[in-house]
């Protein structure tokens, strides 16, 4: 009898015990899954954008950056301490701000972001005065909330580069242009279109824009794409992977562009068709779709 009492006694103990342990697993299980919930959550806020730092040529490379989708106030921070001096994130590419500046306000005022920097801002050599500027600008504008940036000095607006006597709007936007070339010979016919070039370091691959000013009466498609058969970009290490042997046709409806190829190489296929469609995009504003045919079948299609 003793011992049947010792027996139940056990059993119940360890009844016990086991509803304890199963009760504190499926908490921790619980609170497990939950914290996963989370960690997804807070993953899927990232937003990826773009910023501009300066290459070993002098020209502004566009490289992917990740938001923590916050505010916009404190996305347009997070995108101009990248482009401090004192980024060394990425290989051969740096940021323009001098280290020692403050941005001492941010505002945001229908869809133009207001910036008030200290007037450390562009203490900087006159050969990249101009490229702060851009830097700061086009970075920015990627946001899908910004148009246009206004900037102030201590409260004063920047309406002239001092070290290159150039005068500025005081809306900055994709108008200014980035990694600027003049190839002109008259003050007629002038063209303004934007080709991106690839601009490799021995690692990665870059994308570069160039806003560039030619003498041509050819429509800015036809420009783009005779600009990227010219293979690179003169005096850099800029260069474009569309075979200048290729026969292109293109037709324009509406605001699809449609791009037929001969032949394609399928491992430049994502970098040409990167290049094109971008450059177009930024070019040619009503255009807000491009097909990419080779011997009419679609091999590739970029929206805006």
């Amino acid at each position: 009898m003793l011992k049947r009492k010792s027996l139940n006694k056990i059993y119940l103990t360890t009844l016990v015990l086991f509803i304890m342990l199963v009760t504190i697993t499926f908490d921790y299980l619980k609170a497990d899954k939950n914290n996963i919930i989370y960690e997804t959550e807070y993953v899927s806020n990232l937003v990826n954008t773009h910023i501009y730092l300066l290459n070993k040529d002098n020209l502004l490379v566009k490289v992917d950056h990740l938001l923590r989708s916050n505010t916009l106030e404190e996305n347009i921070e997070d995108i101009i301490n990248e482009l401090f001096v004192t980024n060394k994130k990425y290989n051969n590419l740096k940021g323009l701000i001098p280290s020692n500046t403050k941005l001492n306000r941010i505002t945001i005022d229908d869809k133009t972001a207001n910036l008030d920097f200290s007037n450390d801002l562009l203490k900087v050599n006159k050969n990249i005065e101009e490229k702060v500027i851009e830097s700061i600008v086009y970075s920015l504008i990627e946001l899908e909330k910004i148009d246009n940036v206004k900037i102030t000095i201590e409260g004063n607006p920047l309406t002239k580069l001092e070290k290159n006597n150039k005068n500025l709007p005081i809306l900055l936007n994709e108008s200014i242009g980035i990694n600027k070339d003049y190839t002109l010979n008259s003050i007629k016919d002038i063209e303004k279109v934007v080709i991106y070039y690839v601009f490799n370091d021995n690692k990665d691959n870059y994308y570069v824009p160039v806003t560039k000013y030619v003498n041509s009466r050819d429509s800015k498609i036809k420009i783009i794409i005779d600009s990227l058969k010219g293979n690179y970009f003169s005096n850099t290490n800029l260069i474009s992977y569309l075979n200048r042997n290729s026969n292109i046709d293109f037709k324009l409806d509406t605001d699809i562009l449609t791009i037929t190829f001969d032949s394609l190489n399928e491992d430049t296929l994502e970098s040409v068709t990167y290049s094109i469609s971008n450059s177009v995009f930024d070019s040619v504003e009503k255009i807000n779709k491009v097909i990419f045919e080779v011997n009419s079948k679609i091999i590739d299609v970029k929206s805006k």
